[in-house]
Order: C-alpha cells, then sequence, then structure tokens
C-alpha cells in the first residue's frame, strides 16, 4: 500500500513541476491593461463568524 501512495505523490510531483515549467515557456494571455487601484467603500463589510 505505501508503495502505491508512494507512486502517485511522485506522478503528481512530476506533473505539478511539467505544468510550471510548460507555463513559464508561454507567454502571458494578455498584457495588463490597467494597473489595479484600491476600491473605498462608504460602508466598512461585516466581519466573517
Amino acid at each position: 500500500m505505501f508503495s502505491l501512495i508512494a507512486l502517485y505523490f511522485a506522478y503528481r510531483r512530476d506533473v505539478v513541476t511539467a505544468e510550471r515549467y510548460i507555463a513559464g515557456l508561454t507567454p502571458a494571455a494578455a498584457p495588463v491593461e490597467q494597473e489595479a487601484s484600491p476600491v473605498v467603500l462608504d460602508t466598512p463589510l461585516p466581519l466573517a463568524a
């Protein structure tokens, strides 16, 4: 059972590494058109319980 778990996580590690590598090779989908600016709210948001 341990070997199956080890194989699964080794596979996932390889997949994540490959996804990061491929994502680094491809250009960005679209350039950022404008900078983000903070939004000022009139009323504060309620806190989560």
